[in-house]
């Protein structure tokens, strides 16, 4: 069975993943709900299908020499995924460390390796921009990223612009109308509610 957006929700719902409240994000932008999707790997079976979804995700790409996991939500999925795929893994990150080697990208592939950037979310993508420019400095192709969720909304101009096309499982508009198809015992009317107000 391919897995569906419906188990993916009602994964993040069981789990305390997808939470509604006021939140502030990264950007310093406010939002209604949070999802802490690094939470997935402390849940054996959801992180077992979460590999299912990247590897549908994967499928649909032609050539893939290695995988880059973007620090640090980004890592566990794309580790796993280069141990299942026999392939390297990589650990970018979004700025270079100021100690030790002082690198911004770990691990080795061949240069020219035709690399996909892996993370488990995306809201805007400016973020990733350092990750994506830094591999393509080391010589590698990066024409590619795969996320589980895509809660951009479609705000993803910058990456567009450099050459990066985004795959995602599911969108956050996805996620919310199978939590309004939930049972109330999983998702309360009153959540529903909200939802409907916010979408």
């Amino acid at each position: 069975m391919k897995p569906s957006s419906r188990e993916l929700t009602k994964h993040i719902i069981d789990n305390g993943i997808l939470k509604f409240g006021d939140f502030t994000l990264k950007s310093g932008k406010k939002s209604w709900f949070y999802i802490d999707l690094r939470l997935i790997p402390s849940y054996p079976e959801t992180f077992n299908l979460a590999i299912r979804w990247f590897k549908v995700l994967l499928d649909k790409i032609d050539e893939c020499d290695a995988v880059a996991g973007v620090a640090v939500g980004g890592i566990p999925f794309s580790s796993v995924i280069g141990y299942k795929l026999k392939i390297p893994s990589l650990i970018v990150r979004t700025h270079q460390k100021d100690y030790g080697l002082k690198k911004k990208v770990e691990g080795i592939a061949e240069a020219g390796s035709k690399i996909v950037l892996i993370d488990d979310l995306i809201t805007t993508g400016s973020s990733k921009i350092p990750g994506i420019l830094a591999l393509r400095e080391k010589g590698f192709i990066l024409e590619n990223m795969v996320v589980l969720i895509d809660r951009s909304q479609g705000n993803l101009g910058q990456i567009e612009e450099i050459g990066v096309k985004l795959h995602s499982f599911v969108t956050i508009e996805d996620i919310f109308n199978e939590c309004l198809s939930l049972d109330d015992k999983l998702v309360p009317s009153e959540i529903k509610e909200t939802i409907k107000k916010n979408l």
